[in-house]
């Protein structure tokens, strides 16, 4: 019987050495929660491929997770996408980029659940910093709190938490109420000044900026993924070919936001004079999406192709398809941009204000005509209105 108390005594030291050990080694250093402006927006896009490429840039050994806010002001409105764990930078961007945001902006809340988060024995917290990193568009908070009642409700799930959190605000194309609302909110937070940015290329350097512990920052930032393009990358990340005599090679490379590569390249065999592709950055590697003599836009945004000064090609979209008043979007403004400039054409047609056999009429950056083309009857081609841009919107079909 004794001896059975002493190997139960001793299997209990066992389980407390190896559960001590596990409470001392599995902690992270570093702990960084990403707070989201999930609320309506038309270009959240930036935000989300900013938080992944600020991810992307820390280490893999930092516990990371993702947090949006926006909703109502009635109920509490945030939820954790990704909660903490190591070496998922990749799956934080992925969730960001996969938010449909909607909403007013509710930070208060979202602040308040990120605290919270804090709180529990598990999952760990970092055993040198703890950080939420907030990202403000749509507005800062849109549910009318006084600066005193934010300070006072973020002191008390502070304190309730138990944890020195370090906040680090960053304000993208405020309007300047919004900023002032913002700059009480971090106060209250005793957070440095919100760092305010107005473009997308701004917001990616500014995020990965505030995102690094301060300690670590000229270890830990990286070189930027577009600084790392050469053809030798792209040609590993798509072979184009070569032989003794001739030799294939990538050139005229442009890289924007950390993420998409347009180049041209010379092939062997050489199937056309130029070919043209476009690359993404999946999973830590540059991928090639698409190439061709001509590209698609796909799913790279309108103002990474503009930014390029490259037209991509985009699938027609029937905005409006009645008897006798079909609407087609032919490369990409949009269809409320395309309806209007269509309604307003086709009535300066009814009210006699288009001029001459070709119905010539301009409002603004459009021009608008009953254009002549080779291989048709006059009567079987389709009115167009062309912006300064480009973007064509065609008013019917070719009969």
């Amino acid at each position: 019987m004794k001896r059975r108390w002493l190997v139960a005594g001793a299997v209990v030291v066992v389980l407390g050495l190896v559960a001590g050990g596990l409470w001392v080694f599995l902690p992270p250093d570093h702990r960084t929660t990403f707070l989201v402006d999930a609320s309506e927006s038309a270009d959240f896009r930036e935000v989300a491929d900013a938080v992944g490429s600020a991810a992307s840039n820390m280490s893999s050994d930092d516990s990371l997770a993702l947090r949006r806010f926006g909703g109502t002001c009635d109920t509490p409105d945030t939820a954790e996408l990704v909660p903490p764990g190591t070496g998922q930078a990749a799956k934080i961007g992925e969730a960001a980029r996969s938010i449909t945001p909607s909403g007013k902006a509710t930070l208060l809340d979202g602040i308040l659940a990120a605290i919270d988060d804090f709180a529990h024995v598990y999952p760990f917290r970092g055993s040198k910093t703890n950080r939420v990193v907030v990202v403000a568009r749509g507005g800062a908070d849109a549910c009318g709190k006084s600066a005193d009642e934010v300070r006072a409700i973020i002191d008390q799930h502070t304190t309730q938490a138990g944890v020195k959190i370090d906040f680090r605000f960053v304000g993208h194309r405020l309007t300047p109420e919004q900023i002032k609302v913002l700059n009480e909110i971090a106060a209250a937070t005793d957070a440095q000044k919100p760092r305010l940015t107005k473009t997308s290329d701004e917001l990616v350097t500014t995020m990965k900026e505030v995102s690094v512990p301060t300690e670590l920052a000229v270890k830990e930032v990286k070189v930027s993924p577009c600084d790392s393009v050469t053809p030798d990358v792209l040609m590993a990340a798509h072979p184009l070919g070569s032989s003794a005599q001739r030799k294939s090679y990538y050139f005229d490379i442009k890289c924007q936001q950390d993420r998409y590569v347009f180049a041209k390249a010379q092939t062997d065999p050489q199937y056309t004079d130029t070919l043209l592709l476009d690359f993404e950055l999946k999973d830590g590697k540059w991928q090639n999406l698409d190439s061709g003599t001509e590209l698609p836009c796909g799913t790279i945004p309108k103002e990474v192709w503009k930014a390029w000064d490259f037209p991509c090609l985009v699938e027609p979209v029937v905005c409006r398809d009645t008897q006798g008043n079909k609407v087609i979007d032919l490369n990409g403004v949009g269809c409320p941009a395309a309806l209007d400039i269509a309604d307003r054409y086709k009535a300066a047609i009814d009210g006699g204000q288009a001029q001459g056999q070709g119905l010539f009429w301009e409002s603004g950056e459009w021009s608008c005509s009953w254009p002549y083309e080779d291989g048709y009857a006059h009567s079987q081609v389709p009115q167009k209105c062309v912006n300064t841009d480009k973007m064509v919107v065609q008013l019917g079909d070719y009969r």
